[in-house]
């Protein structure tokens, strides 16, 4: 980490990281899952998902100081003309978490900054946090098992915690902001200027479902997000990031106007567009370059 944090410094200083923003032609996605107060996320921290408000409020400012934010819908509309979206940006989050909206939320109004949340239709109202944070699921992570996850298990929340043998643990909930929003807090926030998208209905894997569960997921979802807010979202992100062929052609079948994967490098058709994941402990010199394309 030392080696990276100096390596992205000395890209920044030699001016490496100006020169490639300036040779980029298309728009750039930021994606965020959930923001915090600055003080220690504890086991939730894990696996990067919690920005401290400092951290992210650094970032927007430096944001708007050098891009021109924009909706996301500008951006999707961009694409579509085929348009050199050089400077511009936008800022989505995933999965509607609580910290999203206490916090981030006012900042960005603050700012004038628009942002669009990707909700997970049944997660809102449920009382059952994201299976990502189960003091479980954070204790026994490693990457070869979230490939066994998201396959096997299909990215089954309630599938994956019963595979940890959930007893002790059971009891041990992350904090309120470090869990799903409710769906009056959505709809406050939307009527605020909040954009909305759909996320999925249950967060699964969309490439392991069969053609049922898949509509559930891509199209019952959006009706959900519609009858609670009154807004029909009119963009998907992809759970885990994870799509194929087919699954891009359901949710384009939905009417959905345009979807997103988590690798900036993919495109270039309305489905598969492109978004930069921020991790929570990102320094300022790789948030830099990474914007600007320098990315490992």
């Amino acid at each position: 980490m030392r080696l990276a944090s100096l390596a992205y410094g000395a890209l920044q200083l030699s001016g490496v990281t100006a020169v490639a923003r300036r040779l980029q032609s298309g728009g750039l996605v930021l994606c965020y899952h959930n923001v915090i107060p600055d003080s220690d996320p504890g086991i939730w921290g894990a696996l990067g998902l919690h920005m401290p408000f400092s951290t992210f409020a650094g970032q927007m400012h430096w944001l708007a100081a050098n891009y021109s934010v924009v909706p996301l819908d500008r951006l999707v509309d961009g694409v579509a003309r085929r348009e050199n979206l050089r400077g511009k940006a936008a800022v989505t989050f995933d999965d509607a978490y609580a910290g999203v909206f206490a916090h981030a939320w006012p900042l960005l109004q603050e700012l004038g900054l628009p942002a669009t949340v990707f909700v997970v239709a049944q997660a809102p109202g449920s009382d059952r946090d994201f299976w990502w944070d189960h003091p479980a699921v954070l204790r026994s992570y490693s990457d070869a098992r979230r490939e066994t996850w998201l396959t096997r298990l299909r990215g089954d929340g309630t599938a994956i915690v019963a595979s940890l043998g959930l007893n002790g643990d059971a009891s041990l909930r992350p904090p309120p902001g470090y869990r799903p929003a409710d769906w009056p807090t959505i709809v406050e926030a939307a009527r605020a200027g909040l954009s909305l998208g759909a996320h999925s209905a249950t967060h699964r894997a969309l490439t392991t479902l069969g053609r049922f569960d898949l509509d559930t997921e891509v199209i019952a979802s959006r009706e959900v997000i519609a009858r609670h807010t009154g807004v029909v979202p009119e963009v998907f992100a992809y759970p885990y990031g994870l799509s194929n062929e087919h699954v891009r052609e359901v949710v384009r079948a939905a009417g959905y106007r345009a979807a997103f994967t988590l690798d900036r490098g993919r495109g270039p058709d309305a489905w598969t567009l492109g978004r930069l994941n921020v991790p929570a402990s990102i320094s300022d010199a790789a948030f830099d370059a990474w914007t600007a394309g320098l990315q490992p």
